[in-house]
């Protein structure tokens, strides 16, 4: 059973009162997942998104590139499906159980009524708290690029490096 104490653990939470906790708490409910499935899928209109309470999930990142991109494993006390926040509400990545996994689905009309029209500042946390996990994200992407070699459309090779000021790329 989902509990505030579920959902202050969680990192996009983090900040926010009790009080206003147990407001958001009205929109979830638990599920739980199998091995081999999807949780959400690219393109799909997102009508949730999903806090990681125990198992071992991936994002799959929708790519052209022959060689796809690496996957970005998520934790426990982690969350998902954050593009489902945003116009135009489609999910951006697959999520993918590696493991049962049950997670809270936060239903997200409510959600973000909640947080865009009775509560803005909780609002503010909440969106600082999802602008942080993202830059880690990224973060933890550009490392896993890093000599990584793609090819381009005049078959030459582009050397992908993580330095001092960000991801850059060399010319073979």
């Amino acid at each position: 059973m989902s509990t505030i104490k579920n959902l202050k653990n969680n990192e996009i939470f983090k900040g926010v009162p009790s009080s206003d906790l147990k407001e958001i708490l009205k929109y979830c409910k638990d599920r739980t997942f199998e091995t081999g499935e999807n949780i959400y899928t690219y393109g799909q209109k997102g009508e949730e998104f999903y806090l990681l309470l125990d198992g071992y999930v991936k994002l799959k990142l929708q790519t052209d590139n022959e060689h796809g991109l690496p996957a970005i494993f998520i934790s426990s006390r982690s969350a998902s499906g954050f593009s489902a926040l945003l116009e135009p509400y489609t999910h951006t990545s697959t999520f993918e159980c590696l493991m049962r996994a049950r997670v809270i689905a936060v239903e997200i009309g409510p959600f973000l009524e909640f947080i865009s029209k009775k509560n803005s500042n909780v609002g503010f946390v909440i969106m600082s708290n999802l602008s942080r996990i993202l830059r880690d994200r990224l973060f933890e992407t550009y490392k896993k690029f890093e000599g990584y070699r793609f090819s381009d459309r005049d078959s030459d090779y582009l050397n992908i490096r993580y330095g001092e000021f960000g991801m850059y790329y060399e010319k073979n």
